[in-house]
């Protein structure tokens, strides 16, 4: 790959990220090359010339970017961290009701679905899977703030600056 492939395969994903960030979903790391292989095997074409992601079907007309990510996220969940807006198990503690048999099945169905990875990367409770789930933006109250990551700390105050984080650290909320 030369530089300037290279320059547009990191403009793609950083878009790619920003757009699943703006419809409220956190993608697993290093997890961008196969929502790019997904993509490209429905025949879209992802580009970021503008500074955004573009979809581009087959035929020339664009994909709603919006849409297509929820496509993306129903068909390939296990690529995202579990979400308690959209899945019904985000944590060890959802498959632990019942009797042990209900147990064991709920475990076994999610483990067929999602893999053993996944499984593995379940927080343990519903509390850590909300505080896993928050996407990073600039309208953020202090509260979600103080909930993110170190890493998605860091990357918020590297896109946002000082001044930024100054105003989410004095929103309520």
């Amino acid at each position: 790959m030369n530089p300037e492939e290279m320059r547009s395969d990191l403009a793609v994903r950083n878009a790619l990220i920003s757009q699943l960030h703006q419809c409220g979903m956190k993608p697993l790391p290093n997890s961008e090359k196969t929502i790019l292989d997904w993509f490209a095997g429905r025949g879209v074409t992802c580009s970021a010339e503008p500074g955004y992601l573009v979809l581009t079907q087959q035929d020339g007309s664009a994909a709603v970017p919006s849409a297509a990510c929820e496509t993306l996220r129903k068909e390939m969940p296990q690529l995202f961290l579990p979400d308690p807006r959209r899945d019904s198990i985000v944590c060890l503690q959802d498959m632990e009701r019942g009797t042990p048999l209900e147990i064991a099945r709920a475990k076994s169905a999610y483990l067929k679905a999602h893999g053993q990875t996944s499984y593995e990367n379940l927080p343990r409770t519903r509390e850590q899977a909300e505080r896993r789930a928050v996407v990073p933006h600039v309208d953020m109250t202090r509260k979600e703030y103080l909930q993110l990551s170190l890493s998605d700390k860091s990357a918020l105050a590297g896109a946002i600056g000082a001044a930024g984080i100054a105003k989410i650290m004095s929103r309520q909320g």
